[in-house]
């Protein structure tokens, strides 16, 4: 199903704003501790930093340059279970964070990792609402590193899927 700009904007605000609590309510000795050999919560949230930092990029960049990089979407945009559907179907057959995704293994500030989300978050949503109307992120595309092309909206459903999968992961295991 078709979400539209506003729903886009809603569900990403609020995606945040549930990272945004769990982030806080996280203990501060658990915070950089994985268990079962899983991401750390802090690498988890770091790891959701650069993906909404880059996400932010390819909404921010002059709609002039993905044209010029990747043309125009020739085909409709998936809905947001189609998105998720190939976003896991590419999990199950062996896909990864890679390169920049991939945090450091190093002690993470908590506090400070909450604010750098919060901030992207805000960014992105911020980016969505002046820059881009409902029509146009269906006639830009960007290239996702798994997914590989996505219309914007898709990047906006990517997203609010990404950050709901990790947020599971650390309810899961940290809660």
């Amino acid at each position: 199903m078709r979400k539209s700009k506003e729903e886009i904007v809603a569900a990403l605000t609020e995606s945040f704003q549930q990272l945004d609590l769990l982030c806080g309510s996280i203990d501060r000795p658990l915070f950089n501790v994985s268990k079962e050999g899983k991401w750390t919560p802090a690498e988890n949230f770091q790891h959701l930093v650069t993906a909404t930092r880059m996400t932010s990029l390819a909404f921010s960049l002059p709609k002039l340059m993905p044209r010029l990089l990747y043309g125009k979407p020739k085909r409709t945009s998936h809905g947001y279970s189609k998105v998720v559907d190939n976003y896991q179907r590419k999990l199950n057959q062996g896909a990864q964070a890679s390169g920049a995704y991939v945090p450091k293994k190093i002690n993470y500030e908590q506090a400070q990792l909450q604010h750098q989300l919060t901030k992207e978050g805000e960014r992105l949503v911020r980016l969505i609402t002046t820059k881009w109307s409902d029509e146009q992120l269906d006639a830009y595309q960007v290239a996702h590193p798994i997914l590989g092309l996505l219309t914007l909206r898709e990047l906006a459903y990517f997203t609010i899927y990404h950050n709901g999968h990790h947020a599971e992961i650390l309810r899961k295991y940290y809660r």
